[in-house]
């Protein structure tokens, strides 16, 4: 039996970077910020792929976090906010890498040689 398209993207994974991805769940705020389980969350809603195997995408995303100097820790407003752990934004002076994603283009970009 032959998969729909739409079945087939499912199980496709998406052409984004993992850093592209956080990106995206940080532009969907309101706020421009965003926990941990927001970033989870988001990802698994706009990209059924990742619905599986969270384990090994989940830490590539706790690994780019905490890797790329564009992206902070916020920490939580005392009393105002509830919930555990921080927010993650973008950090002051990134604004190049947005650039990378103007008019939403977040696909991988092909290694210059």
């Amino acid at each position: 039996p032959t998969c729909s398209s739409d079945e087939e993207k499912k199980f496709t994974r998406p052409a984004y970077s993992y850093i592209a991805l956080i990106a995206m769940a940080i532009q969907q705020s309101p706020s421009n910020k965003v926990t941990l389980s927001g970033i989870y969350d988001f990802i698994m809603k706009k990209f059924p792929y990742y619905r599986s195997n969270q384990r090994a995408w989940q830490n590539s995303i706790r690994h780019n976090l905490s890797l790329n100097s564009c992206f902070v820790k916020v920490p939580r407003t005392e009393g105002k906010e509830k919930g555990k752990g921080n927010y993650w934004s973008f950090a002051t002076g990134c604004e190049s890498m947005l650039d990378l994603f103007e008019n939403g283009n977040y696909r991988r970009r092909r290694r210059r040689r």
